[in-house]
């Protein structure tokens, strides 16, 4: 934990139901936040299912607090066995938003990591778009995946979680 001007920075997974709807109001902040025509059918229809979207084992959540109130969060989803996907992942904007917002990041990795998936990755659109230097700088690679919903290619930045060695030694 740092403890800036503003007081102390924490970082929490989202378990309890003010937890979750911590982070749906800041999904809803975000999301009102971009410069974009918005669904706001899908936006609050998933907004209503935030519960059942990022609870364990389908999904998980990390707030960043200050001061005992949320002002970022990170929200990733099991994709299939092997690769879990970061599906929402934003941070108020203020001084130290891309020291904490590295922060969050490094905490999904980490997790990620600890529970044993291969791969990480991020759909570009699903973050704020000032979060998006975050992903090279921490060695997610662009790549292209097939959308299982429209069959089409859609660019991904991917995070590989465990290395695979190039040439096999015998």
């Amino acid at each position: 934990m740092s403890t800036p001007n503003n007081g102390p920075w924490l970082i929490t997974p989202v378990i309890r139901d003010k937890d979750f709807l911590d982070m749906k109001e800041l999904s809803i902040e975000f999301a009102t936040a971009m410069d974009f025509e918005l669904d706001y059918q899908q936006l609050l229809r998933e907004s209503a299912s935030i519960k059942e979207i990022y609870k364990m084992p389908k999904g998980v959540g990390f707030l960043l607090k200050s001061n005992n109130q949320s002002i970022g969060f990170i929200a990733l989803k099991k994709a299939n066995y092997n690769t879990v996907e970061i599906r929402k992942f934003y941070v108020r904007p203020s001084t130290a938003f891309l020291k904490w917002s590295h922060n969050l990041l490094e905490v999904a990795v980490d997790w990620a990591m600890q529970s044993n998936f291969k791969k990480i990755r991020v759909e570009p659109p699903s973050t704020h778009p000032s979060l998006k230097k975050l992903y090279p700088e921490t060695d997610f690679r662009e790549k292209f995946i097939r959308d299982e919903t429209s069959s089409q290619l859609v660019k991904v930045l991917e995070k590989a979680l465990v290395s695979v060695p190039e040439y096999f030694q015998l």
